[in-house]
């Protein structure tokens, strides 16, 4: 951010009376920017707050570093405020303010040589409310917000002396032992960037997340029909240690709900939709480490599947699963994930035999990158003749294909044999190929 293109960031402050602070500091920075301009021209100095540590402990400060240099010929003579303001929000609090106090030591006018710069530091205790992943907004200055995880748990210490040690390392070795302290053994556990169950991707609360694909995408073999899926997951409780496994802590509702839209008809109706509550115990990193696999995951749980029809439309099932998942490979490239859902039936309703069609294992496997394609199929093997169904989905990042503005992945599925949708339960589909578009995958 130069100065002189940052005054209009200074001359709206807020105007309710709660944020008089706010406005007396923004009017401070305002009057330093001004005089700044006018006593040296056409020098211009950069500001740009450094991005604070990815994992921070509660009994830590939160410390925010300001970055100045003087970008042009000439020496900048820069006055430095005594404190910054900054608003911090998560999933379920709304965004509150937050001051942080300049570092002792650092003059209040600081002198910089072309090409020199300077570094200040700002620091406040995190708020008791503040919990789990936290977005830091800048308060009248220029800068990207940075998300920070807060660890509130037994090993706070120990993350924040890991968080130094990385942040001094210079070898990969030394990079590697901070990280496992920081993250876990894989370096996921502490706050992982997707989990391999379901999802690349994050919920917009802290405690909201994907869950199994969601997406829209419509083919045609005879009739034409499409296929949408919307699905999320909601973590009960937030742990003050976000690496604990232990059970409440790691509790998950889910909801599917996945529809079968028959376009070729007059009125264009569902023909059938699934709706499937869950609850289940969930973690993406059970710390079980091999030489064959880079990471297992482990849920475990009941779910429920109906149709939401009565009479002899009506279709329900109840499943008690367990469902491990493995991971090979470098997780941050392509690589190959195994995870089989294994269920019994507790109860159904006009499908008695569904097990002779779909059998007793949802065996999943994927294979692709988190920033690329990946190529993941779904096969079920019913317990009669060969009955059974193949579903495979192929996604690609539409930023690679229309540019980074776009969001969401290019979606190609073929699904061939029976179970598609609880009311055909019995009934086979021959195969039907669909495009559309996914949000998540």
């Amino acid at each position: 951010m130069r100065f002189h293109a940052s005054l209009a960031r200074f001359t709206s402050p807020p105007t309710s009376s709660h944020h008089k602070p706010l406005r007396a500091a923004r009017a401070a920075q305002l009057a330093t920017l001004v005089a700044i301009s006018v006593l040296h021209g056409e020098a211009y100095a950069t500001t740009a707050m450094l991005q604070p540590p990815r994992v921070a402990a509660a009994n830590e400060p939160l410390q925010i570093t300001i970055l100045y240099s003087a970008d042009d010929a000439k020496p900048l003579t820069i006055t430095v405020p005594p404190s910054l303001h900054v608003s911090l929000s998560s999933g379920e609090q709304a965004a509150q303010p937050l001051e942080l106090i300049r570092e002792a030591g650092v003059p209040n006018t600081l002198h910089l040589r072309p090409g020199q710069f300077r570094k200040v530091r700002f620091s406040a205790p995190w708020p008791e409310s503040a919990r789990g992943e936290v977005r830091i907004d800048p308060v009248g200055f220029d800068a990207s917000p940075a998300l920070v995880a807060i660890n509130r748990g037994k090993q706070q210490d120990a993350v924040v002396q890991a968080e130094h040690a990385e942040s001094q390392a210079t070898t990969p070795a030394q990079v590697a032992a901070a990280s496992t302290v920081v993250n876990g053994p894989t370096g996921d556990a502490m706050a992982p960037p997707g989990d391999s169950l379901a999802t690349t991707g994050r919920g917009v609360l802290s405690h909201l997340s994907y869950y199994e694909p969601m997406y829209i995408a419509a083919g045609r073999n005879g009739d034409t029909n499409a296929r949408l899926q919307l699905s999320f997951k909601y973590r009960l409780r937030i742990p003050d240690d976000l690496r604990s496994k232990g059970f409440v802590d790691n509790l998950y509702f889910a909801y599917t709900q996945t529809s079968i839209w028959d376009l070729s008809a007059d009125s264009r109706p569902f023909r059938d939709t699934t709706y499937s509550p869950q609850l289940f115990y969930y973690v993406p990193d059970t710390g079980w480490t091999s030489p064959f696999f880079t990471r297992m995951g482990f849920a475990a749980g009941v779910a429920h599947e109906s149709n939401g029809k009565g009479g002899t439309d009506s279709r329900s099932i109840n499943m008690p699963f367990i469902r491990p998942t493995w991971e090979f490979g470098d997780l941050t490239a392509n690589h190959l994930t195994v995870s089989p859902k294994i269920y019994y039936y507790l109860g159904t309703s006009n499908n008695p035999d569904i097990a002779d069609y779909r059998g007793y294992v949802d065996l999943l496997v994927k294979y692709g990158s988190p920033d690329g394609w990946q190529l993941a199929t779904t096969v079920r093997k019913g317990t009669k003749h060969w009955y059974g169904s193949v579903d495979t989905q192929f996604t690609y990042p539409l930023a690679k294909i229309l540019g980074s503005a776009w969001g969401g992945y290019l979606w190609v599925g073929y699904f061939n044999g029976y179970g598609e949708d609880l009311l055909d339960y019995n009934n086979r589909q021959h195969w039907m190929a669909r495009i559309g578009y996914s949000i998540s995958r």
